[in-house]
């Protein structure tokens, strides 16, 4: 049995590693945060390894003027139209990264009278199964009216 547990805990871990993803860079719903505030850059990285890059935002929070970097979407899923010096509204998990920059994977962003859903109620993106998979969905559905 112990063996059993420490043979799934190393498989967990090297499946974090494959994918290029830490453990505290994934979604958890316990550290959700909502922040207002105006975008001060649009840029797009690969956030992992083997993926589309992805949409980041440098948002300043309203009032305190924390700079966040909020992690959105791959580019080929991303809805909306953004700019430099607009409000929005993020939904998100926060993390701090080794840097200790505050940063947030965005499960909601409320901009202009719009929602952009981009994750369900239990932070797993609404992307899931890649471009293949989104083929037949309309992209409104990940839009909702105010």
């Amino acid at each position: 049995m112990k063996h059993r547990v420490v043979f799934l805990s190393g498989l967990l871990l090297l499946m974090a590693l494959a994918f290029g993803q830490k453990s505290s860079h994934l979604y958890n719903v316990n550290s959700e945060k909502k922040i207002k505030g105006t975008i001060r850059k649009i840029s797009t990285e690969r956030r992992f390894r083997g993926s589309a890059p992805f949409i980041v935002l440098k948002l300043e929070e309203k009032g305190t003027r924390t700079i966040y970097q909020v992690e959105v979407s791959p580019v080929w899923f991303y809805d909306m139209n953004f700019h430099k010096g607009e409000e929005l509204e993020v939904v998100g998990s926060f993390y701090l990264s080794d840097r200790q920059v505050p940063n947030l994977i965005a499960r909601e962003i409320r901009f202009k009278g719009k929602v952009l859903l981009l994750r369900d109620k239990h932070g797993f993106p609404n992307w899931r199964g890649g471009r293949r998979e989104r083929k037949g969905r309309r992209r409104e559905k990940n839009i909702e009216e105010l």
